[in-house]
């Protein structure tokens, strides 16, 4: 009875300051809300970003040298550098023992490095295609003929384009200025050309290293790559799939362009800026006229317009200036300004332009600058800080299924494990082969110190006699590209070699945290040398935005709360106050403290629990429905976060149960200092008469 009492004096209280009521119980309210809906949705990103870097580099815990120099971090420091995490010596030796635990499924070897590569420009690409053409007995003379022609009338725009312009690029020295200006006279006189067949290889030479330059073009690509097994990456990266060309065959030495990278990096740039425009006008709705982005990529390609008119011959340029001036309406006769006018689009104009661009002018361009089947020289530093290089067959293009488009999962590029050694600066098998295979043939064999002072020290002075070694080298083929391309590799020479770290895929990712516990006694009981961490460590900053999401959620939930809870005391200690007559009267009849208290405290938790109650189920609500239909992401980095192109949360009950607790708290913690201050009021304040 005594506690139903209490109850209908709390509840009265609470509904006669109704103002107060309100604005204590919003601000809970909101709090719940937050709670509730924050914490879903930084879960659900959480988990989308899980999701997305164990199914595309990471795996559920990656080990690496217990002697590195840095952390792992897979997709390197924020800055852009590489990290330096050393490197374990045979990677048979650590899957082997790893696979003894039965919650491991599998172990991938892996190493992620940055390495570059300069296809050459557009003369270069037809120089080496003429190249070709020459040295093939079986090619047409009317294909020879056509292939010179178009460089020469190149050659004619290269000349139109820079004259008056040399001042202007601030590049070549004047005496370079003078000699390029004597270059391009000499080779558009027709005198050059004549003896073109006869003299082809001086020719080409010094079109390549004399004309091709002039074209001041950024050609080089810098990317990330992975070196793996990569028939076991497939199989264990479940979202692999191949786009373009085919997967590297089994135990041979190749290259895998990601997708995303191969269509922003790789492809002509004007054709991939339309193809961005495409994209953003349909998926984000944006248009040309409202859109400063698409306006800059627009005028972007207008100012590049060389980029196409440099790559027709005139044949192409004649048909294509046809059909250009019938699709502008233009009597234009200057191809350079049919193009610049094409260019320039607007969004009644773009869906015909982007149309007519792949139909009638890209199958005349070098649409890509590295296409599928090409062998790349690829060029890096080693450990050690010197260069290298390594010639590598590119067979193909591949992406990860539901956030194909995103740059973040798009950032590597695949490799075979044993070409990332050799271009990392380790000694592999076949490049010890080709070492003692060129020794041999040159005679370079090893000599005592002996004869090494003999050499020096002959008192005749004479020349050492040549030897067969000398003479040998004459016809040594150091085709070492010719060896490297395509070249293959036995599985022992892939798992007993170095590998820099692994990616280890778990039967329960919910034991990651008892396996890396297991990994690293295993290691230090048997010297293993290696170390453990989980995804979210490995992804380094990418995997630290989580952690850092929840800590900015709960900073905003945690200081509505605490206002909320000051908000109440202050309330509650204001009502003591003003109700010490009331409360006096209620000591005088016979209420004990604990009376006063239990009111006070069922007070604010009804406020509590009504008003976070209201809070738990709205946000509740919320996240239900956007589970159905899921929030769609907003570019192609929300893609990557949200592991698809919608982000679909899921309500966790434990999660509403835990936020009508800490309501219970505030509840209880609100009440202490103002329930104390009322236990205080004495029965004869009751009978003090208010001014």
């Amino acid at each position: 009875m005594t506690h139903f009492m209490v109850l209908k004096i709390a509840a009265r209280n609470v509904f006669l300051h109704r103002m107060r009521t309100l604005v204590v119980g919003s601000i809970l309210t909101f709090g719940a809300f937050l709670a509730v809906v924050g914490h879903s949705f930084v879960n659900g990103v959480s988990g989308g970003m899980e999701n997305s870097t164990t199914q595309s580099i990471t795996g559920d815990i990656q080990i690496y040298s217990e002697k590195a120099k840095d952390k792992l971090s897979v997709f390197g420091n924020m800055d852009g550098s590489p990290v330096d995490v050393g490197h374990l010596d045979s990677f048979e030796n650590v899957s082997n023992r790893l696979m003894q635990n039965t919650d491991v499924a599998a172990v991938v070897p892996m190493g992620t490095s940055f390495a570059t590569v300069n296809p050459g420009n557009i003369l270069d690409h037809f120089l080496e295609t003429l190249r070709k053409t020459f040295k093939d007995p079986q090619a047409d003379p009317k294909d020879l003929e056509s292939q010179k022609r178009r460089i020469r009338f190149l050659v004619q725009e290269i000349k139109k384009n820079l004259e008056g312009k040399f001042e202007e690029i601030g590049i070549l020295s004047a005496a370079d200025v003078e000699q390029a200006k004597i270059n391009l006279e000499q080779v558009s006189r027709d005198t050059f050309w004549q003896d073109f067949n006869s003299q082809f290889e001086s020719k080409i030479e010094f079109l390549a290293n004399k004309i091709a330059p002039l074209i001041f073009d950024d050609n080089m690509i810098f990317f990330s790559y992975v070196g793996t097994d990569p028939q076991l990456f497939q199989q264990k990266f479940p979202q692999f799939e191949i786009v373009k060309g085919e997967m590297i065959p089994a135990g041979t030495r190749g290259f895998l362009f990601h997708d995303y990278f191969y269509e922003n990096m790789v492809k002509h740039r004007i054709a991939r800026r339309l193809d961005q425009i495409k994209k953003k006008m349909k998926d984000d709705k944006l248009t040309i006229a409202g859109s400063k982005e698409l306006q800059d990529q627009i005028k972007a390609n207008v100012e590049q317009s060389a980029e196409i008119y440099l790559q027709l011959g005139p044949v192409e340029t004649e048909t294509v200036s046809t059909k250009l001036m019938q699709l502008l309406s233009s009597q234009e006769k200057d191809f350079r300004v049919l193009i610049k006018n094409f260019l320039d689009m607007n969004d009644q104009s773009f869906q015909t332009r982007y149309e007519f661009f792949y139909k009638e002018i890209a199958p005349y361009v070098v649409l890509y600058r590295v296409k599928i089947g090409d062998v790349l020289p690829l060029s890096a530093f080693t450990k050690s800080g010197t260069s290298t290089a390594v010639n590598i067959k590119v067979y193909g293009t591949f992406r990860f299924k539901s956030f194909e488009n995103s740059p973040l999962a798009g950032n590597f590029s695949l490799m075979d494990l044993v070409s990332l050694r050799e271009l990392y600066g380790f000694m592999t098998e076949e490049r010890r082969a080709q070492n003692k295979q060129i020794e041999d043939e040159m005679g370079l064999n090893d000599i005592g110190q002996d004869a090494i002072e003999n050499l020096f020290s002959s008192s005749s002075g004479a020349r050492p006699e040549k030897t067969s070694a000398a003479k040998k080298s004459e016809n040594v083929e150091l085709s070492f590209k010719k060896r490297i391309m395509g070249a293959t590799y036995t599985p022992d020479e892939l798992n007993k070699g170095v590998f820099l770290h692994a990616a280890v895929f778990l039967k329960d990712p919910g034991r990651r945290d008892a396996v890396i516990k297991d990994i690293m006694a295993i290691s230090k009981q048997e010297g293993l040398g290696i170390q453990a961490v989980s995804w979210q460590d490995a992804a380094g900053f990418i995997g630290q935005m989580t952690f850092m999401m929840k800590a900015i959620l709960n900073i905003f939930i945690g200081i509505a709360l605490l206002l909320a809870g000051l908000m109440i005391m202050n309330s509650l200690l204001m009502a003591a106050m003003d109700r010490k007559q009331e409360i006096g009267t209620m000591r005088a009849i016979g209420a004990h403290a604990d009376f006063i208290y239990r009111l006070f405290f069922y007070e604010t938790l009804f406020i509590s629990l009504l008003f976070g109650g209201v809070g738990v189920i709205l946000g509740s609500l919320v996240v239900v429905i956007i589970g159905a239909v899921g929030i769609p992401a907003s570019g192609d980095v929300a893609t990557f976060f949200f592991s698809g192109p919608r982000l679909y949360l899921h309500l966790n009950p434990g999660l509403v149960f835990t936020v009508i607790a800490v309501m219970v708290v505030i509840a209880i913690l609100a009440t202490q200092y103002p329930a104390w201050k009322a236990m205080k009021i004495s029965p004869l304040q009751a009978m003090q008469k208010r001014e």
